[in-house]
């Protein structure tokens, strides 16, 4: 059975492939990132650290292969993707592109990218199981909104995937996955599981997924990832006063930290969550019930 690390090897050519091709299985498994920059080493991230592998190199060649794959070989068919420098492939592993920006006419945007210098292809990690506890806290007397919390890579995107997996083999949910992390979709098939009866707006930017959701999808439940705006905050109370449920999150060290975060105030005052989840660096999971 193929894994997602041999979705990131249909990506790789040259002596980068040769490498991890010959590497044993095991380790194979263990491989969080691979990074590649022209004319420098390899370099492979494996739990908290990384292992440079000096006999291996990557040309400006092998790099601009291993772009246009990633790509499907249509690079204006992903301007998007283009501009923000990353882009999700099957198995739902990204690929993060590091070159020279081509900018728009107005200099505004990032129409494409040459002379690619680093490409980064992350092995995506799908963790079932992570929110079961905490669902089973929050959901105990039926469908409650839900703010997740914590800092930068604490997990906070791993514990929602799983929250929606739960939620979405239950009821609706619409899933508002702008930067694509979630639910992973790729040529419009979810590459993790977030629930069979999830409809995922990936790409979209906040408000707008939100207020399409609620007009197309009527779901019982929204799921935004890292809410901040003003115009998050107004699409999410218009989907509250639609009668859907918020499952959202944040980022703050603590709860109380996030329950002073203006965006949070505001949807507090709307008696939008329920319970809180605070998300520990020793990545336990703390569910505080909101008065």
């Amino acid at each position: 059975m193929e894994s997602k690390i041999d979705f990131a090897l249909e990506l790789l050519s040259g002596r980068p492939l040769e490498y991890i091709k010959s590497l044993p299985r095991r380790q194979l498994l263990e491989i969080d990132e691979i990074r590649l920059r022209s004319e420098r080493p390899m370099s492979l991230s494996v739990g908290s650290g990384d292992v440079i592998v000096n006999e291996v190199t990557a040309s400006p060649d092998v790099l601009e292969q291993i772009f246009r794959c990633a790509f499907n070989y249509s690079l204006h068919s992903y301007s998007r993707e283009l501009a923000a420098g990353f882009i999700t492939t099957r198995g739902g592993n990204r690929v993060g592109i590091c070159g020279t920006a081509v900018p728009s006419s107005d200099r505004k945007t990032v129409e494409s990218i040459k002379s690619v210098s680093s490409i980064n292809i992350r092995i995506a990690r799908e963790i079932r199981g992570r929110a079961e506890e905490a669902a089973r806290i929050c959901f105990s007397d039926g469908l409650r909104g839900v703010l997740v919390t914590g800092p930068p890579s604490s997990g906070k995107t791993t514990l929602l995937r799983d929250l929606t997996r739960i939620i979405g083999s239950k009821c609706r949910v619409s899933l508002i996955d702008e930067q694509n992390e979630i639910a992973a979709v790729w040529r419009g098939i979810a590459q993790n599981d977030v629930g069979c009866l999830t409809d995922v707006f990936a790409g979209y930017p906040k408000p707008e997924g939100v207020c399409g959701a609620i007009k197309t999808m009527s779901p019982r439940a929204v799921v935004v990832d890292e809410i901040g705006t003003r115009e998050d905050v107004a699409a999410l109370g218009y989907a509250l006063h639609s009668g859907a449920v918020l499952i959202t999150a944040v980022h703050a060290e603590s709860c109380d930290e996030a329950m002073k975060k203006p965006a949070v105030k505001e949807l507090l005052a709307e008696r939008a969550f329920r319970y809180a989840l605070e998300l520990k660096p020793d990545r336990s999971v703390r569910a505080v019930k909101i008065d």
